[in-house]
């Protein structure tokens, strides 16, 4: 009876070991639950609640089950069969651990670590990519670069950005987002070092009167030439950095419990501005003792040495710990980890490790997931319209600050480039603290006054967040184009009320897909949300440039369309938005 009970195991584990080669996302606490059902039906024993013990004869674990024990560690045979002529039983065990907390269940101290991980990653982003805005003032000064021109450099990283945001959803969908992301940062710190290297292409040409005996020269102009090549390596950087939001919306899906979802994106994004800070503040600096080239090759390097903590502790979700052992004779050895990692330990200690479990393997399985998701659902959705119109509003001001505000201080108060970066700390500073101050507040809100299924409460914490975090700056803005201060600091102190209150959308637009959108389709979403508002982004940078130099560098008009784009997002979400779960 007892040899019959150990094939019904082991038969049962043989087809829930198949099925991991068929299934695109498989969860641990799947595997676990057949296994509780296995165990119930079996002589094995459970110590704890913690423990599953099933007994399964080693010698007749067949290679086919893979992955899970297709590379299990060979053992002598021959002690197993002297240990049944004396009719003992030396099978070993398999043992489930069941340590990983459902996602409901976690606390703030669980999450805590992949929460620094992915706000390091937003810091990193924006300093390489604001780099850009205040080493544009010494470039452009070097190579007579134009206002238009100016606008085309800041202005081509969003091109890459729209270019590779919707991949990025899809691959997140489907891959691991750990991988997803250490192999955007590769490529975007490469394109970082490499773009003093494009930069020297350059080719400055001078025309103008020409010079005689009798005369002197009445005036000389310059046009750069062959910028093509710094035009392509932003490019590539901003497709690398495309991969961020929807890997971080991924990976908050997987980690954060719902009523900590808005402080937990506020806390993340807040890297961003904390970012933006550290550039306006170090950029100058650097410049100062290795040039606007030495920036680049410093925060390129930056970047390549972050990627090794990030490789180390970085995990796709709870269950990447959720480890299976096979215990032989009173010993523990660790054969995988269900989600993310198989990890294998051999008879000499040695350590291998592959993917398993929810990576798509083949290119046959990337393709359903690109069959499988709810394209027609998504696309036809007022949310998904309301979240694009209002990211797209958010996107004109955030991409014009970030292009921009260093080059308005310089060239309306005829400040350095020191002077003009640090004014441009403020307004950053200030949206990191008022994303986490909306963050925490809507939280708070939602767990007092909305339970788990009012999507009616919930969605009026949205609009409410939504609605000052563009309807705020656009006051700020309208101020601004009524009359530019003669003061920089009273122009300060107007951005940094538009960038503070900005920063409200932590709970609006930007916690919405995870509350739209099931924990797979939810990078995916934010993806689409943002190709609009990134071409929209990079469109507005571009303008402005045109406006400048239309206008003989008059800002009135900038801050003026800035404040009415503000104006209709704001507009659009509040009629729109709905919270109600549509895509799972």
């Amino acid at each position: 009876m007892l040899r019959k009970i150990k094939w019904f195991c082991f038969l049962s584990l043989s087809s829930l070991a198949q099925s991991f080669q068929t299934s695109s996302f498989v969860k641990s606490s799947f595997l676990t639950k057949s296994l509780q059902t296995t165990s119930s039906s079996s002589t094995s024993t459970s110590s704890s609640n913690d423990v599953i013990r099933l007994p399964i004869p080693f010698r007749n674990i067949p290679s086919n089950m893979s992955p899970l024990f297709s590379q299990l560690p060979k053992r002598d045979t021959s002690i197993l069969e002297d240990a049944e002529d004396n009719d003992i039983d030396s099978s070993p065990l398999l043992t489930i651990s069941q340590t990983t907390k459902e996602k409901e269940e976690l606390e703030f101290a669980d999450f805590a670590p992949i929460l620094f991980l992915c706000w390091c990653v937003a810091l990193l982003s924006a300093l390489d990519r604001v780099a850009m805005s205040v080493a544009i003032l010494p470039l452009s000064s070097e190579f007579h670069l134009s206002e238009t021109a100016k606008g085309g450099i800041s202005s081509v990283f969003s091109v890459g950005y729209g270019l590779g945001i919707i991949p990025a959803g899809l691959l997140v969908s489907a891959v691991s987002p750990r991988i997803i992301m250490a192999v955007g940062v590769t490529l975007w710190s490469l394109a970082t070092f490499g773009t003093p290297i494009a930069a020297n292409l350059i080719q400055v040409v001078q025309y103008g009167d020409s010079m005689t005996n009798d005369q002197m020269v009445t005036s000389v102009k310059f046009m750069a030439m062959n910028t093509a090549p710094l035009l392509l390596i932003r490019s590539v950087m901003g497709a690398a950095e495309s991969v961020v939001l929807p890997t971080i919306q991924r990976i908050l899906a997987n980690w954060v419990p719902a009523s900590k979802k808005s402080l937990s994106v506020a806390t993340v994004y807040s890297g961003f501005q904390i970012g933006t800070v550290c550039a306006y503040l170090l950029s100058p600096s650097v410049m100062d003792e290795f040039g606007w080239r030495g920036l680049f090759y410093i925060y390129g390097l930056v970047g390549a040495l972050w990627l090794i903590p990030w490789w180390i502790f970085a995990k796709d979700s709870p269950e990447s710990s959720n480890a299976v052992t096979m215990m032989e004779g009173g010993g523990e050895v660790e054969i995988a980890y269900l989600v993310v990692e198989q990890r294998l330990v051999d008879e000499n200690g040695e350590e291998a490790v592959g993917v398993i479990g929810s990576q798509v393997t083949t290119w046959e399985e990337a393709s359903s997931i690109f069959k499988d998701a709810p394209w027609r659902a998504i696309l036809t959705s007022k949310a998904t319209w309301a979240m694009t119109i209002a990211h797209a509003a958010n996107n004109w001001g955030l991409y014009n600050n970030l292009s921009w505000t260093p080059t308005f201080y310089a060239e309306q108060y005829g400040l350095n480039v020191k002077e003009s970066a640090f004014l441009s700390v403020l307004p950053s500073v200030a949206g990191a603290l008022f994303g986490l101050v909306a963050g925490y507040a809507a939280d708070k809100v939602i767990e007092n006054f909305a339970d788990d299924g009012d999507a009616e409460k919930r969605t009026l914490v949205r609009k409410a967040f939504q609605g000052m975090a563009l309807l705020g700056p656009a006051a700020c803005l309208l101020t601004l184009a009524n009359h530019i201060p003669e003061n920089p600091s009273t122009a300060q102190f107007l951005l940094t009320g538009a960038v503070g209150l900005q920063a409200f959308n932590s709970a609006g637009y930007s916690s919405a897909p995870q509350e739209k959108a099931g924990d797979q389709w939810s990078g995916l979403l934010y993806s689409i949300t943002s190709l609009p508002g990134v071409v929209f982004g990079s469109v507005g940078v571009y303008v402005t440039g045109q406006i400048l130099d239309a206008t003989d560098k008059n800002w009135s008009g900038v801050f003026g369309l800035n404040a009415a784009v503000d104006v209709i997002g704001g507009l659009a979400f509040i009629a729109l938005y709905n919270s109600r779960k549509e895509f799972d």
